[in-house]
């Protein structure tokens, strides 16, 4: 498709869009300078530091995203020391293929070392190059000016802050970048016929693939454009998709063969392995990204299962919306135009379930606001042309408005809220650090094994041990967390050597979604089910059919042994937890307490 002006054709040069989208790209990039590092870098960080862990890790310094295996053995071992919670599916499986996402952050800190603002740097230069390339894109396949406003409008957009600023999701930068260049590249062979062009599909693709399954998540754009745009008649784009389906199917096995992909976790879904829990889950999750995706609405709200009901409802504004502005400017628009917002839309409506297939949140958006760009970008170019008095060019030209307002003027909002957030993740786990080394002594504590009654939340509960040993810190034998639990809770001796937790104002345990990361609801716990940490034994006492309400830990010492250090979280604090006499009064655990 030609899309270059006419000497006399009125508007702005690409290049004018293309410069703008860049000094956007930057000015609105560098407010993720300030973010710092998120809790599981430090994960990252102690692998490539070398520093011994508790017990051994599935990550190493080339496959840092290998974070559980799915081996029983391994994930039992981890558990027993603390590191996964006693609660966690022995078969959870954690693991993605990114071997030049995990080469490029070991670069970073060789150069770098633990300088959060050098690696963001880094990251932003991926950014610019993606924006870069997606503008490349969008003028290969649109009219001049909607192709310009497109990729403004792919700069600025809202939710890429949270993959920008959360540096281990750069490799979904990565990934995407090298697939936009591999789908330009396989456009370019299919319509001019070059042979070249079809080698550097295949290797765009391969790159984008050695990044992450981001490419995946890609795919269905190149499906949409043979479908909707690919020369020649339905065997010719059957045939245009071979090299492609070859190059994914030859991934596939490998990828299986190597041990990665999720299972066992309500965070990460497989849509082969478990086809109904992941598709009852993308019931709650694409409404939600759809919300985000039209109407900025971020879906990572969605962590608070009682918002759900409220994104699903945003999604079908915002969809509803959407689709009428499309439906409004749908005449104006050339033969040629149509089938290019046709392929966009469909990969970007079928891309937003395959993100979600990892848990809701503005950071699953990246991939589908690529050709919701497009749509959008058509819409407020077409809706201004077309301006005129009929009430169908007004209300198309007030529904163009207020999408300009919530995307153009709100998103540099999102963006600095986002890196906001991000920067206060940071500092909260720098306060986590400090108040877990007021409450430690390190002398004793490789001797102690701690037990923290309550984690203010799982963010907490799961990387605070973490960032302690990233740090460098003496590690104790083990450190169990028992509860992530956000509702108030009861702790009441049972013996000389056991305790429990109950509920005192209903609710249930394991029911957050930071809880369901190590074990999905489709595992559920039953009454009576038994867990041994080896040094602590942890029984279901009560349970229904939601969860359990009661949970008793046995361990192999007295409470009162000086090899246990039981410490609670209460005041913003870790105070220790004195242990009362057998048959004592129970005491209560507040957790929002110390939010």
């Amino acid at each position: 498709m030609d899309t270059s002006p006419s000497p006399t054709a009125p508007g702005w040069p690409f290049k004018r869009y293309f410069w703008i989208s860049i000094v956007f790209a930057v000015a609105l990039g560098a407010t993720a300078l300030r973010s710092g590092f998120m809790p599981d870098d430090f994960i990252w960080l102690g692998v490539w530091d070398n520093i011994p862990p508790p017990a051994p890790l599935g990550n190493t310094p080339l496959d840092v995203y290998r974070t559980a295996t799915g081996i029983p053995e391994h994930t039992l071992r981890l558990a027993e020391v603390g590191v996964f919670p006693w609660w966690v599916e022995p078969s959870v499986r954690v693991s993605f293929f990114r071997p030049l996402g995990s080469l490029l952050y070991g670069l970073d800190h060789l150069l770098y070392n633990r300088v959060a603002v050098a690696y963001q740097f880094h990251s932003l230069l991926w950014y610019v190059g993606l924006v870069v390339l997606a503008g490349a894109l969008f003028k290969r396949v649109l009219p001049t000016a909607v192709a310009g406003v497109a990729m403004v409008l792919f700069a600025i957009w809202g939710s890429h802050a949270a993959v920008l600023g959360w540096l281990s999701y750069r490799s979904v930068v990565m990934s995407l970048m090298f697939g936009v260049l591999g789908l330009a590249f396989h456009i370019q062979w299919r319509e001019q016929g070059r042979r070249n062009a079809l080698v550097g599909a295949l290797v765009s693709f391969t790159l984008a693939l050695l990044c992450g399954e981001t490419m995946v998540i890609l795919s269905p754009y190149v499906l949409a454009y043979e479908a909707f745009s690919g020369p020649g008649k339905a065997k010719d784009k059957l045939k245009g998709l071979i090299p492609f389906g070859v190059l994914m199917a030859v991934y596939f096995a490998a990828y299986r063969a190597m041990g990665y992909g999720a299972g066992g976790s309500d965070m990460y879904l497989d849509a082969l392995g478990t086809p109904v829990a992941w598709f009852q889950a993308m019931l709650g999750r694409v409404p939600a990204a759809i919300a985000g995706l039209t109407l900025n609405a971020p879906p990572d709200f969605i962590f608070d299962q009682s918002l759900v009901p409220l994104f699903t409802l945003l999604g079908a504004v915002g969809l509803t919306l959407f689709a009428l502005l499309v439906w409004g400017v749908w005449p104006r628009l050339e033969a040629a135009e149509r089938r290019t917002v046709g392929w966009m839309l469909t990969g970007a409506f079928v891309s937003t379930w395959l993100s979600n297939s990892a848990f809701a949140g503005s950071r699953t958006l990246i991939v589908p606001s690529l050709g919701t760009a497009v749509g959008l970008a058509v819409v407020l170019r077409h809706a201004w042309k077309g301006r005129a008095k009929t009430l169908r060019a007004g209300a198309v030209l007030a529904g163009a408005a207020v999408m300009a307002v919530i995307h153009v003027v709100g998103s540099p909002y999102i963006w600095w809220q986002t890196m906001d957030q991000y920067s206060q993740a940071d500092a909260l786990m720098g306060r986590v650090q400090a108040r877990y080394t007021e409450a430690f002594d390190q002398e004793k504590l490789p001797h102690q094994r701690v037990v923290v009654l309550n984690a203010p939340n799982g963010i907490v509960g799961i990387y605070g041990s973490v960032r302690w040993w990233s740090s460098g810190q003496p590690l104790p034998k083990a450190w169990w967390v028992l509860s992530y639990s956000l509702y108030e809770q009861k702790v009441t001796r049972t013996g000389p050597n056991s305790l429990e937790l109950s509920l005192t104002n209903g609710g249930h345990f394991l029911d957050s979604v930071e809880e369901r990361i190590h074990r999905a609801a489709r595992h559920p716990v039953r009454q009576g089910d038994e867990f041994d940490m080896k040094g602590m034994k942890v029984r279901i006492e009560e349970a229904d059919a939601q969860g359990p309400t009661r949970i008793s830990y046995t361990f192999d010492v007295p409470l009162e042994d000086p090899s246990l250090k039981l410490v609670q979280w209460q005041n913003k604090k870790v105070v220790p937890w004195v242990p009362p006499a057998v048959g004592g009064p129970s005491s209560a655990l507040n957790v929002r307490v110390v939010q």
